[in-house]
């Protein structure tokens, strides 16, 4: 049974992805340019599939769990296990091993190197189109007394597609672009690539600038969901002392992507719990196709209902664990009711 519901669950997280890969790449071809070409689009897309796969890895093993406990029943294996003792809830928790070691593995594989391979590309790919507006249009300018900088990706300490832009209490002094900088401490070093121009006769000739980040301003927003756990505690450790209003709403959405993250595994055993009953309760004789159905529903609910509560702690200025952990602990309460029932 481990070994049925562990197979059924990565054949349908590697279907998922195979499709969501599919649509991707159809969309990504609308980015084609002369540096952009078919080929580089497909390298990006194919290094891109493991790290979006994330997205399905919930549904596929909810539904390698209900398919495996569908074929179980069909076959009378459930029969035999209730009729020799065994529990409703051991029997799921049975069936949830196999779905589970597919969770800590692609977990720790996609924080130890399925992150970073997406990150590579995505940086490649924004060195290499044309469109630079495309790649900037989504970012703030972040300002330090008259200096204000611009960048697409943050890898470490080396920021990707710079834009410098220095000014005076009332112009524009100087400007410079480059493909990638380092941040040195209180100081940017721009890379080989440099261009500038400078107005009234200013040297722009110097590679080096110094520039302050502010607290969580070297981090957009879009790009805590990308950061390693590492990255995240480091970011919460930054922030931890700050009262400034911008600073608290930013260490929210870190504590929510860190959150999320650690409770990710206790979101899906909780979900598999839950469903797993009904084979077992009233629903015992509806088809397996109706199992399948109302388990993508009910997961697409909780996924809601979880969404909702993160952004209403944050709303609220409350605590983002709970808005994680609830739906996941009222699951768990609405199950054991269900299970005694059985």
């Amino acid at each position: 049974m481990i070994k049925r519901s562990l197979l059924i669950s990565c054949f349908i997280f590697v279907l998922f992805a195979l499709l969501d890969f599919v649509f991707n790449f159809i969309s990504e071809l609308e980015n084609l340019s002369a540096n952009y070409s078919f080929l580089y689009s497909l390298k990006f897309m194919l290094a891109s599939m493991p790290y979006d796969a994330n997205d399905f890895l919930e549904g596929a093993c909810l539904l390698g769990v209900m398919i495996a406990l569908g074929i179980s029943h069909q076959e009378g294996n459930l029969n035999v296990l209730r009729s020799s003792g065994e529990s409703p809830i051991k029997i799921v928790l049975l069936n949830a091993i196999g779905p589970m070691i597919l969770v800590f593995s692609y977990l720790a594989a996609n924080e130890l190197v399925f992150r970073d391979i997406y990150i590579n590309a995505e940086i490649e790919k924004n060195l290499r189109i044309d469109d630079q507006s495309s790649i900037q249009e989504n970012n703030e300018w972040i300002k330090d007394k008259n200096s204000f900088i611009n960048f697409s990706d943050k890898v470490g300490s080396t920021i990707y597609n710079v834009k410098f832009l220095k000014s005076d209490s009332s112009n524009t002094l100087y400007y410079k672009m480059s493909e990638s900088a380092n941040i040195e401490e209180d100081v940017i070093v721009f890379d080989r690539t440099m261009t500038s121009y400078g107005f009234n006769n200013e040297n722009t000739l110097n590679y080096s600038e110094p520039f302050k980040f502010p607290l969580g301003a070297s981090i957009p927003l879009k790009d805590i969901e990308r950061l390693k756990f590492s990255e995240l505690i480091f970011s919460k450790n930054l922030l931890q002392n700050s009262s400034v209003k911008k600073d608290v709403l930013f260490k929210s959405h870190l504590e929510k992507s860190f959150y999320k993250k650690i409770f990710q595994p206790l979101s899906i055993l909780s979900l598999i719990i839950f469903f797993g009953s009904f084979i077992f309760g009233s629903l015992r004789e509806t088809s397996p196709a109706s199992r399948i159905v109302l388990s993508v529903i009910g997961a697409f609910i909780y996924k809601v209902i979880q969404d909702f509560s993160i952004s209403l702690a944050i709303s609220i200025n409350y605590s983002v664990l709970v808005g994680v952990i609830a739906p996941a602990f009222m699951l768990l309460i609405s199950s054991i009711f269900l299970y005694k029932k059985i």
